[in-house]
């Protein structure tokens, strides 16, 4: 058993690594979400320029991929700050 125990400066210390863990959970939902949304709208950009070679019809799938893109990753930003996953 500490000395320090029960006492305000272990009460501080306490709060200061509860404040800390709260930091780097912002920051981890922060760089999740901007992960989502890069990765969606690349995925949408690439299956884009996939289908408009293939069926030549540049740039028209390449935009509706974007759109697509777009669409997704605001859907799973919106699922993970509602749902907290």
């Amino acid at each position: 058993m500490s000395s320090f125990e029960g006492t305000p400066y272990c009460e501080e210390i306490a709060m200061q690594k509860k404040d800390k863990n709260e930091l780097f959970s912002g920051i981890n939902t922060a760089a999740t979400i901007g992960f989502y949304m890069v990765s969606s709208v690349a995925a949408g950009v690439l299956l884009g320029k996939l289908v408009d070679k293939y069926l030549d019809s540049s740039p028209w799938a390449t935009i509706v991929g974007i759109i697509l893109g777009m669409i997704a990753g605001m859907w799973s930003m919106y699922k993970r700050l509602v749902g907290g996953k």
